[in-house]
């Protein structure tokens, strides 16, 4: 490509949004992200404190992992632990949420 080929590509692809702002929106992905599993997994530790029922926040949890590790894994091939990863936690996700919504809240 030559070098007015590129700055036109990139021209296009930051029509409606610049860099920063598409920064921006990733990073506040990410925090609102992180600060949702930090709320999930104090709330699953709480449950499971007071011996409550907690499969339907750890498969909310592992499938969030799983999804995670198998997006890693589709863009980053060379890497066959993401797939193993995510796998396993698709599966893990699979049993308490089916667990859940056949026995209920009981």
């Amino acid at each position: 490509m030559k070098k007015e080929e590129i700055l036109e590509k990139s021209k296009r692809e930051n029509l409606w949004e610049d860099e920063r702002s598409k920064q921006v929106k990733i990073k506040s992905k990410e925090y609102a992200s992180q600060i949702g599993n930090l709320i999930l997994a104090l709330v699953m530790l709480w449950k499971m404190f007071h011996k409550m029922p907690y499969g339907d926040l750890f498969g909310i949890f592992s499938i969030q992992i799983a999804i995670s590790n198998l997006y890693k894994y589709k863009n980053k091939t060379e890497s066959k632990l993401y797939l193993v990863i995510g796998v396993m936690m698709l599966f893990a996700s699979s049993i308490f949420l089916l667990d859940f919504f056949i026995n209920g809240i009981s």
